[in-house]
């Protein structure tokens, strides 16, 4: 089951079943079928497409994972790597959610110091997620029709989380700084590992000529609004890769300094001159 033609076989069932169930949907939504002869519908088709679909979905994984495939690689077979990255990006929001709740954040542990990023960016994110409130409250008194405004409220809600996913990820996946270790992340996207060592000098400095990352002149921008405030100069060029949303379209990129947007520079500054990294003040995840 991992040859081209159960990979189309599996994409047919697929791609039946789901329009199958919206024709169903939007048929009794819009009264042209009734309840009951929807309900019969599902029961009739819907199910055993749906079943068909389960079967095959199990043994294509399990050929995979005869074949010694990670589960990502296999989401990546099963579902296509488009598909596969956004159902990546909202379980990590639905994660990242969780961890705001409970004040934690990910990569946390003894000796661990967390280097937030967030400071003065979460306007726009924020703007959003008020007007996606906005939005729900004004669908939910303007349309008339039940199946349609309820249909759109969900629609809302899920907004609002997937928003709400991204503000939380920002929050709970800061730069991490151990007595050996640097890792610079953007939200739930490793940009880069190093040594601390490999970190010949920590700036404090403003610049303002980029607001978007970028690699300019062996330099890797990762800025704020204000562009950024903090210099990591390398003692050699490494290897870092651009943070972009689809995994498969993430580019690598050679650079000899690393430009950041940090809440607090002077005290990243200060941690690099100290022998270690200061007692962790916040509570870590498990």
């Amino acid at each position: 089951m991992t040859g081209p033609g159960a990979r189309r076989l599996h994409m047919v069932t697929l791609v039946i079943t789901v329009l199958v169930a919206l024709v169903n949907a939007g048929l009794a939504a819009f009264g042209i079928l009734s309840p009951g002869a929807a309900f019969g519908l599902w029961l009739a088709v819907e199910i055993p497409l749906g079943v068909m679909v389960g079967i095959i979905t199990v043994l294509r994984i399990r050929s995979l994972r005869r074949e010694g495939l990670g589960w990502n690689a296999v989401l990546d077979e099963i579902t296509g790597k488009i598909a596969a990255d956004l159902i990546r990006f909202e379980v990590r929001g639905y994660r990242a959610i969780w961890l705001f709740v409970r004040r934690r954040y990910d990569g946390g542990g003894p000796g661990v110091v967390p280097l937030g990023y967030t400071k003065g960016t979460m306007g726009i994110p924020m703007a959003f997620l008020v007007a996606c409130v906005i939005e729900a409250v004004v669908v939910h008194v303007l349309v008339p029709w039940p199946a349609i405004r309820d249909a759109l409220l969900v629609l809302s809600i899920w907004g609002l989380i997937q928003i709400f996913g991204i503000l939380a990820g920002r929050i709970t996946h800061p730069h991490l700084l151990t007595d050996s270790r640097l890792t610079i992340r953007a939200g739930h996207q490793v940009i880069v590992t190093l040594d601390r060592q490999d970190v010949g000098r920590a700036l404090e400095r403003r610049r303002w000529e980029h607001t978007a990352q970028i690699v300019d002149d062996d330099a890797l921008y990762l800025p704020g609004p204000d562009g950024t405030c903090l210099d990591l100069v390398l003692t050699e060029a490494v290897d870092v890769t651009r943070p972009a949303f689809f995994e498969h379209k993430r580019a690598t990129a050679s650079v000899s300094r690393l430009s950041l947007q940090v809440d607090d520079p002077e005290a990243v500054v200060a941690q690099f001159r100290a022998a270690r990294p200061r007692p962790e003040q916040f509570r870590t995840e498990a």
